[in-house]
């Protein structure tokens, strides 16, 4: 279905290129920070552009514009996220190189999705607490990768086969966050990002978090950033 979506964004007709900045800056901003739970955002962004606008009767060659474009992109925005600059200048070069040679847009269209993988996946692991154990670290990896779901300590602590008392100690301890806290955090983490790059409503973006109403998302935003979704938003 993904590359259905990348083979069919050439024949889109272009959009506003506000949407498209927008959706652009939510992309890069979960390469930096490794966030895995990325399809949703890739997904929706293949309807907002074509990718770059050159004139060119030629698709083939406009489509390796793009995603040696994108791949520039992400390859700074990996750094940025603490990826090292040889590894991430050497990766990207592989993928611009391996678009340069693609001889049809179905050689081509697997490209842009397995750069981005590739990218987010390396700077998740980079990323990853060396000092927290594996049971807590496969705790924190299912928390940012089920942010559209109400989260219960209890099933965490089942996940990595903790009592929920101990789990809920040893992550504090780990972490320097309760269980809540951080899944807190982590939601409105994905809020903002969400906010910035979609034009979803407050009350989408609360029900796509699972925030039991619009109120309660609006008042944990502004406890842990000091301003309203809204506030945010224009800003």
């Amino acid at each position: 279905e993904d590359l259905t979506q990348v083979r069919n964004a050439v024949q889109q007709p272009a959009h506003d290129r506000h949407k498209v900045w927008m959706a652009e800056q939510g992309l890069l901003q979960m390469v930096r920070t490794g966030d895995l739970n990325y399809k949703q955002a890739l997904s929706a962004s293949m309807g907002i552009s074509t990718g770059v606008p050159v004139r060119s009767d030629d698709a083939l060659r406009q489509s390796k514009t793009s995603i040696i474009v994108f791949t520039s992109l992400v390859c700074r925005a990996a750094i940025e996220g603490g990826l090292s600059p040889e590894e991430a200048y050497a990766l990207g070069d592989s993928y611009i190189q391996s678009a340069e040679n693609a001889k049809t847009l179905d050689d081509l269209a697997p490209l842009g999705l397995m750069m981005y993988d590739d990218f987010v996946r390396r700077v998740h692991k980079c990323r990853t607490n060396p000092y927290l154990s594996q049971q807590v670290q496969k705790c924190v990896d299912y928390i940012e990768m089920n942010l559209d779901k109400k989260i219960r300590a209890a099933d965490i602590a089942a996940l990595v086969g903790y009592t929920e008392y101990y789990l809920t100690h040893k992550f504090k301890e780990e972490t320097g966050l309760s269980v809540t806290d951080y899944i807190k955090f982590a939601k409105i983490e994905r809020a903002k990002v969400l906010l910035k790059s979609t034009d979803q409503t407050v009350q989408d973006i609360a029900a796509a978090l699972s925030f039991s109403t619009r109120n309660y998302f609006s008042r944990i935003f502004q406890e842990v950033t000091g301003q309203t979704p809204m506030e945010y938003r224009e800003k």
